[in-house]
């Protein structure tokens, strides 16, 4: 238990830092004189580095030790938080938010590498779990905590904080943790896959952002580039024996369902907040203490969830509870999309923070279950990876379809449900591949 405490605190950082921020964009915005649309790189160029490290930190850990990466995440995560809140421009804040972003890709894997390796298969679904639910219970204080210290300090404290939460981690991995490696692991580090990664999604999601911006020729130069890079990335990680990411992996249909269920699920999610942070403060025109409190229906929900879905894996299993989690974000944000109204937002968020909760955790414990112990690191660093890239590429593509509508209250309103629809569908969608491709085994074996 100690040691999911441990692991979970140092995920916890990662999310009450990115619920923070969520939140509190438009105030923000309006300190550094910018459009709120315009922070978006504040959340998209984190997650980029994210998911370059998301997948750089499974090998390195299976390499050099799992809980050495883990407390170089930490540390790095603390330092560049001090970075993030002495900025003073806009630029400056996206920029050392991309570099936060290092520590944040190297925490959440490696943390998730600790407790499978010290888990038995029959308990790794309990405990992936259970750590979800520690690190969710930053997904419910985040907004609040955003919403508070912006509104009474300011929104650079969200990130001065993180540094006595670090502290705390660093301890408690150092202490509780053991360290484990892949005996197997070798050969030289996939330089070439981990640029290509990171060149790749930065083009590809520059090119849907410049959409409304840029001439077409532009536009769909930089998107097919993108494109192309991501292919080129597939094929080299195809013909290496030590791939950042093993593409290999998917050849397991059931690992590849799970995989795909958790990435359809996380790009709902993302899509949930980033439409809900707009549509609480610029349409509804709540200030960003209220939208933080009001987001606790959403975060609230999903931290309950997450401790109580233990319980429910033991009788249900991974594949039951993947499909609950994708119907239940798919029915919750139908209801954001036919409502504005303050209850009906309510019963929204809750019904789908049920669903992001169970989507988040599930699919990734069933398809670390599907692979043996001692490529534990590279799985989780795997699926992780996609299911980060889906998010970002999520609250790039609503943000670009907001930038088409009219600057005015009428037309981002338009936008923000046109990003939930889109948002719900996704997770309708992944409901569908998930039933299609895992099926075939009974519940109590998953």
């Amino acid at each position: 238990m100690l040691l999911l405490i441990a692991a979970g605190l140092s995920q916890f950082i990662v999310t009450a830092d990115w619920w923070s921020v969520a939140v509190a964009l438009p105030p923000m915005a309006k300190d550094l004189d910018v459009r709120p649309i315009d922070l978006q790189w504040v959340i998209t160029g984190y997650v980029l580095t994210f998911c370059a490290f998301l997948a750089i930190a499974g090998p390195l850990g299976d390499r050099y030790g799992r809980k050495k990466l883990l407390l170089t995440g930490i540390v790095i995560f603390a330092g560049v938080s001090v970075w993030v809140a002495l900025s003073t421009t806009a630029t400056m804040v996206v920029v050392a938010r991309v570099v936060l972003g290092i520590g944040g890709g190297l925490l959440f894997p490696l943390a998730t590498a600790v407790v499978g390796n010290a888990s038995s298969k029959e308990r790794l679904g309990r405990n992936i779990a259970l750590l979800t639910g520690v690190a969710m219970f930053g997904a419910a204080l985040g907004p609040v905590m955003g919403g508070f210290l912006t509104e009474v300090l300011s929104w650079r404290w969200i990130f001065f904080v993180n540094v006595p939460i670090c502290a705390i981690a660093f301890l408690m991995v150092l202490v509780f943790a053991r360290e484990s490696r892949d005996p197997q692991a070798a050969g030289r580090l996939d330089v070439g896959g981990i640029i290509l990664l990171l060149v790749g999604i930065s083009t590809l999601s520059v090119g849907i952002d410049r959409i409304p911006h840029w001439p077409a020729w532009a536009w769909v130069l930089m998107t097919a580039g993108g494109a192309v890079l991501m292919i080129l990335f597939v094929i080299l990680e195809l013909w290496l024996k030590s791939p950042i990411i093993d593409v290999r992996l998917f050849r397991n249909r059931r690992y590849l369902g799970f995989s795909i269920g958790g990435l359809l699920g996380n790009a709902a999610w993302c899509g949930l907040v980033f439409g809900a942070t707009l549509q609480l403060q610029l349409v509804l025109g709540y200030d960003v203490l209220y939208a933080g409190l009001f987001f606790l229906f959403l975060s609230g929900s999903v931290a309950v969830t997450s401790f109580l879905a233990p319980m429910a894996e033991r009788r249900l299993g991974t594949v039951v509870l993947t499909w609950a989690g994708l119907g239940f974000q798919a029915i919750g944000l139908v209801l954001l999309v036919v409502t504005d109204q303050a209850v009906g937002l309510a019963i929204g968020m809750i019904v789908a923070g049920i669903g992001c909760a169970l989507a988040w955790s599930m699919p990734q414990a069933g398809a670390i279950k599907e692979l043996p112990d001692e490529k534990v690191g590279l799985a989780s660093g795997t699926i992780l990876t996609l299911v980060v890239m889906s998010g970002n590429t999520m609250i790039v593509i609503i943000a670009m379809l907001i930038d088409l509508y009219p600057k005015t209250t009428v037309g981002e309103s338009a936008g923000v449900r046109l990003g939930f629809l889109l948002s719900a569908i996704a997770a309708a969608l992944g409901l569908a591949i998930t039933i299609g491709m895992l099926r075939r085994r009974t519940t109590g074996a998953s």
